[in-house]
């Protein structure tokens, strides 16, 4: 009966994340259209945060969300309820910047949302963190460096309050903090996420040595790679 309700709740989540996928998708084509034709009441700079919100954190990181749970974490934990009330909170997050960036952009709301689900992601990362295999492969170290990125690149966003209030948008130090969540999200937490669910995927144990010069080296570069946008910012 548990693996039964596990595969029914594994399904809802699948299908949420391809609702979260068409959503972003019909935003990414509206703004397309807006290009061509002229739509009163719709503000494109507004519809653009909904839909990079809802892409990313609606459609990619859902995604792994699932993905992770299914892969990664032992079936006794991840029966755990936890793990379907966390997911259905991060959902209620995105169905917020939904609804409140096409309406305000950032503001109070939009903002409420955002914030929201940060911290939840935090919960989550110490979940994984917690609830997943022991086991030394090299999966895990990826999946692990993932989760490390995950929470370090929202360090920019907690910057994006004090330096729009002492700096302004315009100031480079604010364009950094974006460009630090961005960088970090992408080529760190979404990248190594992906490397990790792939190589899970595989069934294939690299060499040792191999391994671990190609983590050193995905992870240097990374940063390195960072320090170089914030400089083409300036």
């Amino acid at each position: 009966m548990g693996d039964i309700l596990k595969i029914s709740s594994v399904r809802s989540w699948i299908l949420c994340c391809f609702c979260n996928f068409l959503i972003a998708s019909v935003m990414g084509l509206l703004m397309r259209f807006m290009t061509l034709f002229n739509f009163d009441g719709i503000n494109y700079s507004f519809l653009l945060h909904a839909h990079s919100h809802v892409a990313m954190l609606g459609w990619v990181y859902m995604t792994i969300y699932v993905l992770i749970v299914r892969m990664f974490i032992p079936k006794d934990k991840s029966y755990k309820p936890i793990y379907n009330r966390l997911f259905w909170m991060t959902e209620f997050t995105v169905i917020g910047m939904m609804i409140s960036f096409p309406v305000q952009g950032y503001a109070f709301f939009s903002i409420l949302f955002s914030t929201a689900h940060i911290l939840l992601s935090y919960v989550f990362c110490v979940l994984v963190w917690k609830d997943c295999s022991k086991e030394n492969t090299r999966e895990r170290k990826l999946l692990m460096t993932a989760i490390l990125f995950l929470v370090f690149s929202t360090f920019g966003v907690w910057c994006l309050g004090p330096a729009l209030n002492m700096l302004g948008k315009q100031n480079a130090f604010y364009q950094i903090a974006i460009q630090f969540f961005l960088h970090f999200q992408f080529n760190g937490w979404f990248l190594f996420a992906v490397f990790a669910l792939f190589l899970k995927q595989a069934k294939r144990n690299l060499e040792g040595e191999s391994f671990k010069k190609i983590l050193w080296f995905i992870t240097v570069i990374n940063i390195l790679n960072n320090s170089a946008s914030d400089k083409l910012v300036h």
